[in-house]
């Protein structure tokens, strides 16, 4: 469970770990000679809060937050923003469960401030709907909303505005200045599962190992046939911060490498303003020829591990192994295995060689082999 305190750890941390540093000497020296400060800001999370609204105010985010409305509520006791507002909080706060806001959120006074609401509505609630269904006492702080509702309302969100408003904030953030005029950048999609009721969610059945029972060896893990409802999002990072691109959002059972053009592309257009990408690092999921060659003609370098079994990998590590041109460098870890009393270390040497003009890259459905600058070889 979440409490206060760590809540304010965790905002201190994501929001101010830019701008903000102690250094008692100065601020000693500066009282000293001066006798004056400009401005004191209490370091709780009222204050935190109320520095980013302000900030998403000043580069034009409010508005993206408008416009995640659907337009589908027959009766708006509260404007759909407040709601978004409230989940942001949770959102930024890192608080894990829904069910948690209640005591962290609604009912603190200050903060539903900020979001729109008044005393009355924080001490009675914004409307008088299930009171006199309750069947407990009603508390002294009833919270201006109920966590059901802000669930309900959150959840008709459609991917396609949730995907839009992540795009265009980066690119109000990219107008700011605030990326490298070169960027490096990742790519990799992760899985959000959520229930076979969710509208719209697409399906796929997975194996997952659990713990076997019966005659098994102890420990043995069975693999089980399941299904798996949700989305799968794709997204862009920049490799120093981190910090996503781009984002595109699809069912769960499409494959890996289906949108890395589309997100590459839209990371591109997010950052046209002030950068431009300069390379890609992608996994074997997104091993793709005809992704491969697009990423390649448009000028970006990539770096992507290369299976075993293909003939450009076993060609670099026989290139790598004749070389003499250019020295290896390597690199020994001790990696430990197993438990207990079958606890060992082994060491293991690492060796990386540069390997240029490697020309047997080719690829299908392209006229043309992918002919990279240099390709690093891995052996053990």
């Amino acid at each position: 469970m979440t409490s206060r305190d760590q809540l304010q750890e965790t905002l201190c941390s994501r929001l101010f770990w830019h701008t903000a540093e102690r250094n008692d000497a100065a601020v000693a020296d500066h009282l000293f000679h001066r006798r004056e400060m400009d401005v004191v800001y209490a370091m709780d999370e009222a204050t935190l809060f109320d520095s980013f609204f302000n900030y998403l105010r000043e580069i034009n985010v409010f508005p993206l937050l408008e416009n995640l409305d659907p337009q589908n509520q027959t009766r708006k006791n509260v404007p759909f923003i407040q709601l978004v507002l409230v989940f942001l909080m949770k959102v930024v706060g890192s608080i894990k469960t829904i069910d948690e806001i209640n005591d962290l959120l609604l009912t603190d006074e200050l903060l539903m401030s900020m979001c729109g609401f008044n005393a009355h509505q924080v001490r009675d609630g914004s409307c008088d709907r299930g009171t006199k269904l309750r069947k407990t006492p009603q508390p002294q702080i009833r919270g201006s909303l109920c966590v059901d509702t802000v669930a309900n309302h959150i959840v008709t969100i459609t991917p396609r505005r949730i995907e839009n408003f992540f795009n265009h904030s980066i690119q109000q953030l990219a107008s700011q200045g605030i990326f490298p005029k070169k960027i490096q950048t990742s790519c990799d999609c992760t899985l959000y599962e959520t229930t076979s009721k969710f509208k719209g969610c697409g399906s796929v059945k997975r194996e997952v190992k659990v713990q076997a029972r019966g005659y098994r060896k102890n420990g043995e893990l069975k693999a089980v046939p399941v299904t798996l409802y949700g989305w799968k999002v794709w997204a862009i990072y920049e490799i120093k911060t981190n910090m996503p691109l781009a984002i595109k959002i699809d069912t769960i059972e499409k494959p890996d490498n289906r949108h890395v053009l589309a997100v590459l592309e839209q990371a591109k257009e997010n950052v046209k303003a002030s950068s431009s990408i300069d390379s890609l690092v992608i996994d074997r999921g997104f091993l793709d020829g005809k992704v491969l060659y697009d990423i390649d003609q448009q000028g970006i370098e990539f770096v992507i591990p290369l299976k075993r079994s293909m003939g450009a990998a076993k060609d670099a590590r026989q290139l790598a192994l004749d070389s003499e041109s250019f020295p290896p460098v390597h690199r020994e870890t001790n990696v430990v295995h197993g438990y207990g009393k079958k606890k060992f270390t082994e060491k293991i040497l690492t060796t990386l060689v540069g390997v240029p003009d490697l020309l047997t890259c080719a690829t299908r459905r392209v006229q043309k082999p992918i002919q990279p600058k240099k390709i690093m070889s891995l052996s053990h």
